[in-house]
């Protein structure tokens, strides 16, 4: 097989081995999930070229990665016994409002936020001034500005930049117990295999990744980090457990919206990897997915304090979102005045002046499925915690 598109176990970790120089990957945790995505990529995933190229890039990029973490744990044990205090975790459905939360308190500089090119590229690099810093921003730069030509649908959905706050979904692919490789490629076995695994171990690596790159930026360890990722509705009870003393702050959106959006989402990254999209078989995925991340969150939210939890619904934040804030600042223990509140409206004002969160459209009849579907399927989770309808337009 032509080797830009090989995507066998042996030949990845020798490749990534070679690119980097270095052996020794330290925690193998990994390989059970690099392993059942392989064997689903040969076997289920039905890809075209660009759909193989993208994959093994991803791998590859993944591999290299831990290889340059584990180098860097290994020159410097010192990095594991960093601690990470209180970080705030903005858990919620995708489309729920999680990214535009996340990124306007990412201008408060008393937090911490992962940004999309650590998110991809992580580790430090050995022998490169700065820890590779300028190397690993291009190369993430190359790639954001690569995808938004190529896939717009993409990133009108959700608009990256090398620069801007991200989720650690970007962290936990590192580990191939990524939410991400669920929808961008049909793969039942290793859909499967994820929701059955303890995601105990991609979790404790995410952690060390943190540590790892507060430690490269010489940020205090004090200083809490703030994260977000909607996969953690699936692990709330794995997260807690790494984070005990977190701040949770709950994001919540008419069900109908966000599950229609989360396919169309879906649908913009899936469609271009394999030789026979179909719109049916991502919907019977993505509103199973959605039911399953409700009932789930349900469950772990009930058994944890209610102090740790801040409830943020989408159309208040629209309607005033100041209030809002000031509410959970008084919830984070975060002084809150009007120089605060003088960044938090620059952000909102440019975002909207520059309409990056406002680019997404999606209907549910391209899916083939109703708002009465949907509703009935997440009618637990909107009752739960009183979530209000939206009108069903195109938004």
């Amino acid at each position: 097989m032509d080797q830009s598109t090989e995507l066998s176990e042996q030949y990845l970790i020798a490749a990534a081995r070679a690119a980097t120089g270095l052996e020794r990957f330290g925690d193998e945790s990994f390989l059970p999930g690099l392993r059942v995505m392989l064997a689903g990529l040969a076997s289920e995933a039905r890809l075209n070229h660009s759909g193989r190229l993208r994959a093994q890039s991803a791998i590859l990029m993944s591999l290299k990665n831990r290889l340059w973490a584990n180098a860097c744990f290994e020159a410097h044990p010192e990095i594991l016994n960093r601690r990470i205090v209180a970080p705030v975790v903005i858990v919620g459905p995708m489309r729920s409002g999680t990214t535009r939360l996340q990124r306007v308190l990412a201008v408060d500089d008393r937090l911490q936020h992962l940004t999309a090119w650590e998110g991809f590229n992580p580790a430090p690099r050995p022998g490169l001034p700065d820890h590779g810093r300028h190397e690993r921003h291009l190369e993430v730069k190359t790639f954001l500005d690569r995808r938004r030509e190529v896939n717009p649908a993409a990133y009108a959905a959700h608009p990256m930049d090398a620069d801007w706050a991200e989720e650690e979904t970007l962290l936990l692919n590192h580990s191939f117990s990524g939410f991400a490789f669920l929808g961008t490629y049909d793969m039942p076995s290793y859909r499967n295999w994820y929701l059955a695994s303890d995601r105990s171990d991609s979790y404790r690596y995410m952690v060390k990744l943190l540590k790892l790159i507060s430690w490269s930026r010489g940020e205090p360890e004090d200083k809490p980090w703030l994260l977000k990722a909607p996969p953690h509705m699936l692990a709330l009870d794995v997260l807690v457990k790494e984070f005990p003393d977190a701040r949770l702050l709950f994001t919540h959106r008419d069900p109908i919206k966000t599950t229609c959006s989360t396919m169309s989402l879906m649908w913009a990254f899936y469609h271009q990897n394999t030789e026979t999209p179909s719109r049916e078989a991502l919907r019977d995925i993505w509103l199973d997915m959605c039911e399953r991340m409700g009932v789930a969150c349900m469950r772990a939210r009930d058994a944890l304090p209610r102090a740790q939890q801040f409830d943020v619904y989408y159309e208040e934040m629209d309607s005033d979102w100041r209030s809002v804030m000031r509410r959970i600042y008084a919830f984070l223990g975060l002084g809150y005045d009007a120089s605060i509140e003088r960044l938090l409206a620059a952000w909102i004002e440019d975002s909207a002046r520059s309409n990056h969160h406002g680019q997404h459209r999606y209907s549910l009849e391209e899916f083939g499925t109703t708002a009465t579907e949907v509703d009935a399927r997440m009618m637990a989770y909107r009752q739960r915690y009183a979530i209000p309808y939206e009108s069903h337009g195109p938004a």
